[in-house]
């Protein structure tokens, strides 16, 4: 999340300059990476070659968002303009946005540990009776089930019904499932009318015919029925 919405931010301060940057200079950018000057009067060039022209200089602390080598320079924003330093050593440095990785590095692994628990806690239920409009250890309806997982296991409170859980999640590709996204299905076609959750790009676990069981979504009774993930985290 924090990654894209870097990325938006530096895809509209470039789009507000009127330079274009591609996306490969956008991505170098959102990973909130610097470039350093370790001396004065560092030169700035308008291209990748010592016989450039020099525009101005930095100073030592100086700092310019890295946007990535060419050849042996490396390509700065400089105020919404694509400039060139040296990537000597003896010249430069590049750095990471100290607070910016660490807030990745937490969210990623808050994520990491929410689908851990929502695992654990769906597994504890295996063998639950199904139960039309229930939403307790007494018997579980699919979406009931799901919303039971997420309140017991991250005290998250999702919508109550399937086709609801599906209208408020953020949309997953389905090459892009993982372990406590929600998978969701439709008998007709067309309306959301069952849930599961998720263990990994083939398998889920949701409560049925039968109760809480295992079942693939990518063969057998659902794959054909599969309309789309999405996810809570």
């Amino acid at each position: 999340m924090l990654k894209r919405f870097a990325s938006i931010i530096v895809a509209a301060t470039l789009a507000f300059s009127g330079l274009a940057f591609t996306t490969g200079e956008q991505a170098e950018a959102a990973t909130g990476k610097f470039a350093y000057s370790k001396v004065n009067g560092l030169n700035i060039r308008t291209a990748p070659s010592l016989s450039s022209k020099v525009t101005t200089t930095m100073n030592k602390g100086q700092r310019y968002t890295y946007l990535g080598k060419v050849g042996s320079f490396y390509k700065i924003n400089y105020k919404g303009t694509h400039r060139y330093i040296s990537a000597s050593s003896t010249y430069t440095y590049l750095k990471a946005n100290t607070k910016t990785a660490t807030a990745k590095k937490v969210t990623t692994a808050s994520a990491s540990s929410a689908r851990t628990k929502l695992v654990a806690e769906s597994k504890k239920y295996l063998g639950t009776p199904y139960r039309y409009g229930g939403t307790t250890t007494s018997g579980f309806d699919c979406s009931g089930y799901t919303g039971h997982v997420y309140k017991k296991a991250i005290n998250k409170s999702i919508p109550r019904d399937s086709r609801s859980q599906y209208a408020n999640s953020k949309k997953v590709s389905k090459s892009a499932i993982q372990a406590g996204d929600l998978v969701f299905f439709s008998h007709n076609g067309s309306t959301i009318q069952h849930v599961g959750m998720a263990l990994s790009k083939t398998q889920m676990i949701n409560s049925e015919t039968g109760g809480v069981k295992y079942a693939s979504f990518t063969s057998g009774y659902w794959a054909p029925r599969y309309v789309g993930a999405g996810s809570y985290l």
